[in-house]
């Protein structure tokens, strides 16, 4: 037992990281052997950010794809497997069900399927900064600029530095990626890339580049509008009788004490000052009266037109 051990990882340190080590996990599904493949693209996952060159897309989605084909052959039906083929083809659409591994038609229409869905994610931005002085950014091998974005899911992003070193690292672009910390040392954001002048320029489609960038806008605060208020015609109607009812009573209240310092024989108040203020109160009555008419009116007219706040 103890011998198999060693010769399978031997035969695993000799299969190499990242690109060799996805090859000898292809080899050994198509062979069944899923417990060698299963270590081999773990081991590969780790090492391609490791990498010291920019890797196509078609790399990156074999991999994401090889690690949901070993639990299938190894007999093991779950979602998340099937979720990996979705993340594969949304890297590189163009991806190819690898017969020689499991040859089965269902699954395969299966897969075929999941690559019209995958046109249909949300798209994520890879937030490439205005100013990454000569460094190149780059997701799934495709190169990125400012206000572009890709399909959600995971990704491998890369950056080639000034010097020429290529440094790497898994990513779902939830969070923004530091991009220019990537990059060891320090980095001179006041160079800048020469731009070519040629509008007819363009760079070869190779047959293993993924899909080109999405354009992304940031998208705006949403503006929020107040709904206005509408008062029922109803309730206008009915303020305004209220309103006219208060004014009746008041100004009924005001002529009731304006009779009494207008009464002389016997006189209703004995002083001047008990008189102003007999005075002073009819005529707060007659201003809560004339105050209720014009409110009345006022209700009045907005049940007519219509009110809204």
């Amino acid at each position: 037992m103890f011998a198999c051990t060693l010769f399978l990882f031997a035969s695993i340190a000799a299969a190499g990281p990242g690109t060799d080590g996805i090859a000898a996990a292809r080899e050994a599904l198509e062979s069944g052997d899923t417990e060698r493949a299963s270590i081999l693209l773990a081991q590969a996952r780790l090492n391609l950010p490791r990498e010291e060159s920019v890797l196509s897309a078609r790399v990156v989605a074999e991999l994401i794809y090889l690690e949901g084909m070993t639990p299938v052959v190894a007999g093991v039906n779950r979602e998340e497997d099937v979720d990996r083929w979705r993340d594969a083809l949304t890297v590189f659409p163009r991806l190819k069900w690898n017969r020689e591994i499991w040859d089965d038609k269902a699954l395969r229409g299966y897969f075929e399927a999941l690559r019209a869905e995958v046109s249909q994610r949300d798209p994520v931005p890879s937030r490439v900064p205005e100013r990454r002085g000569l460094i190149k950014a780059f997701v799934d091998g495709v190169e990125h600029s400012p206000a572009q974005a890709v399909r959600a899911g995971p990704h491998l992003i890369q950056v080639e530095c000034p010097g020429g070193d290529v440094r790497g690292a898994w990513s779902d672009l939830t969070d923004a990626p530091d991009w220019i910390g990537m990059c060891p040392g320090t980095v001179d954001l006041a160079q800048a890339p020469e731009k070519t002048d040629d509008e007819f320029a363009f760079d070869e489609v190779g047959p293993n580049q993924g899909p080109e960038p999405l354009a992304w806008v940031e998208p705006q605060a949403p503006v929020r509008v107040r709904q206005p208020i509408r008062v029922p015609e109803r309730t206008l109607w009915i303020g305004a009788g209220v309103a006219s009812a208060v004014s009746l009573v008041a100004y009924t209240a005001a002529l009731a004490a304006r009779g009494q310092y207008d009464k002389v024989d016997p006189p209703a108040f004995n002083s001047v000052s008990e008189l102003e203020r007999q005075r002073a109160k009819t005529n707060r009555l007659v201003g809560i009266s004339g105050g209720m008419l014009v409110v009345a009116g006022g209700l009045s007219v907005g049940a007519v037109v219509g009110v809204e706040f």
